[in-house]
């Protein structure tokens, strides 16, 4: 197989404790069977953590506009080893997919602390993501970002909130991403919405809402709403969601509340 390398692109994913970086670097290349590769990190996630990642293209985009889907998600050990493998039916839209991974293995137990690779193989090409888990209280402080595209293809990484961590306070650095997901049904009329945002969070637009991933698709069967936010700049506040129909004026039927603190 002859590979042709169109160039390199260089990236910088940073977690600063003191003055120290770690810096990356992404390659992108054609060949007959992808047409490249990927690579973004490292992300820090503390065990017991969740993270959400997707394909995100930015308009106007300079090539690679037509449809793109993704067609298949895992996360593999430093020796290539499957961890976690997506069980979900594939391929699927970029705008219809967001991965996620609970630092779990395949058989649900927490993995232990180390290096992981997230890999995302879509119709265009590999995203890898580079991944260190610590253990709770490990992760490095001060701000954090990577980031790294293909013709306005590129990676975003989050730190997942899902329902059960209704009350609990999420620590991010500056710069990270959070993705809030919730489940409802918006057949029934109701929908989630932000009740009240910090200002230090900036939304973040993407899907707002994918149905439960069921075969075959059942009308009326509920799904998950997506809520995106980006940690500006330092600050502590109330992150706060209430379920309700927007016409009714009656006391929303489920709230959902976190403490953001970024530093």
């Amino acid at each position: 197989m002859r590979t042709v390398v169109l160039g390199t692109l260089f990236l910088l994913g940073s977690s600063l404790l003191g003055i120290s970086q770690v810096s990356s670097s992404a390659s992108s290349a054609i060949s007959s069977e992808r047409p490249f590769q990927v690579c973004i990190g490292t992300f820090v996630f503390e065990q017991g953590e969740k993270l959400a990642v997707e394909l995100v293209r930015r308009e106007p985009c300079p090539c690679l506009c037509g449809p793109i889907s993704i067609l298949g998600f895992r996360v593999v050990d430093p020796d290539g080893d499957p961890v976690y493998v997506d069980s979900g039916a594939y391929p699927v839209p970029i705008n219809k997919w967001v991965g996620e991974w609970c630092l779990v293995d395949g058989s649900g137990n927490m993995v232990p602390p180390g290096d992981y690779t997230l890999r995302i193989d879509s119709s265009a090409g590999e995203f890898r993501v580079m991944v260190q888990v610590v253990t709770p209280g490990a992760r490095p402080l001060g701000k954090s970002f990577a980031q790294a595209s293909v013709c306005g293809l590129g990676v975003q990484v989050y730190r997942l909130i899902t329902e059960e961590d209704e009350g609990s306070i999420v620590a991010l650095g500056e710069g990270a991403y959070l993705m809030v997901a919730l489940p409802g049904n918006p057949t029934t009329g109701y929908s989630w919405a932000a009740e009240t945002v910090p200002n230090f969070l900036e939304p973040v637009a993407g899907v707002g809402y994918l149905p439960e991933a069921q075969d075959p698709v059942l009308v009326g069967g509920g799904g998950i709403f997506f809520f995106r936010f980006r940690a500006k700049e330092a600050g502590s506040g109330t992150l706060s969601f209430a379920y309700k129909r927007a016409w009714e004026t009656a006391p929303p039927a489920k709230t959902f509340t976190i403490t953001v603190e970024v530093g």
